[in-house]
């Protein structure tokens, strides 16, 4: 195996226990009156280990989009990677809001009681997912994402010819704006490593070697697409059939949330695959 190939499958890797661990963290139970302190602390304890997930998916998203840049570099280079990412980024994150629209349409229809603790009635309006939204709301990442590679440029500059200091600058900038999505640090921080690190970025990467499914990545954003309703879906359902309050019974609900909710988008994920595969790569951006 070479050593740009297990520079990706550790990649993929890391990918694989990140979307795993943002499915337990929006597993997560909340809004349960009454229920155990134990399980509180527990469940805060799983916050904190899962709120680097996100995190580290835009650093890795950063260093795939950098590295290998031209030198001289050319701007050829940011206009071919925004081409590529209307395929990879845009057009997935519009179906996944638009499955997202008419699956809080029918609830909102059929089942209102489960609209409850969203928001509002402000998903009706169509410029909810890029200013406000979006309607899958786990898709924050996706849209903030969208931003930092339309800014690329400028993070390349800033990475290039200020380097490190750059970035701890903007990390002041960052924390000073409350973690303002127009200056995504993490995803600088990744154009750091491809940048000015890559060699040594390129090497560490290698030194792992890991087998993981060819199609670790499409899995990956499929789950991270199409986990977020099921697991509302299936929190609320636990939550008014069981009323769990101690800390087993809600340590087996929020078990089951994750659990089920994993198996379930994986076994669609599967199916359409398997079924409709070109379907299935479009929603995936192409990564089948």
């Amino acid at each position: 195996m070479s050593a740009e190939t297990r520079r990706f499958n550790v990649l993929d890797l890391l990918k694989v226990v990140l979307t795993v661990g943002i499915v337990f963290r929006h597993a997560e139970l909340v809004g349960v009156q009454g229920r155990s302190g134990a399980f509180d602390g527990m469940s805060q304890g799983m916050m904190l280990i899962t709120a680097v997930c996100v995190p580290l998916f835009y650093v890795i998203s950063g260093y795939l989009f950098f590295r290998n840049t031209p030198k001289p570099m050319k701007v050829q280079f940011f206009t071919g990677k925004w081409k590529s990412r209307l395929t990879s980024l845009l057009v997935p994150y519009l179906i996944a809001n638009c499955v997202a629209f008419v699956c809080y349409w029918l609830a909102y229809k059929y089942f209102p009681d489960m609209m409850s603790g969203f928001f509002g009635d402000g998903w009706k309006n169509p410029l909810f997912v890029f200013w406000t939204g979006p309607v899958n709301m786990s898709l924050w990442f996706i849209r903030d994402l969208m931003i930092a590679v339309l800014v690329s440029p400028l993070i390349w500059l800033l990475v290039r010819y200020t380097r490190i200091w750059g970035v701890l600058v903007l990390a002041g900038v960052w924390i000073y704006t409350g973690g303002s999505p127009w200056y995504n640090l993490y995803f600088t921080v990744g154009a750091w490593l491809a940048v000015c690190q890559g060699e040594a970025t390129a090497r560490f990467l290698g030194r792992f070697r890991y087998k993981v499914p060819a199609d670790a990545a499409a899995w990956c954003f499929f789950i991270y697409l199409y986990h977020y309703i099921p697991a509302i879906a299936f929190k609320k359902l636990f939550i008014a059939r069981l009323q769990p309050l101690s800390f087993w019974s809600l340590t087996g609900v929020y078990l089951a949330v994750a659990l089920l909710t994993l198996a379930l988008v994986t076994a669609v994920y599967y199916l359409m695959k398997k079924g409709l595969p070109k379907v299935t790569s479009v929603l995936v951006g192409g990564k089948l």
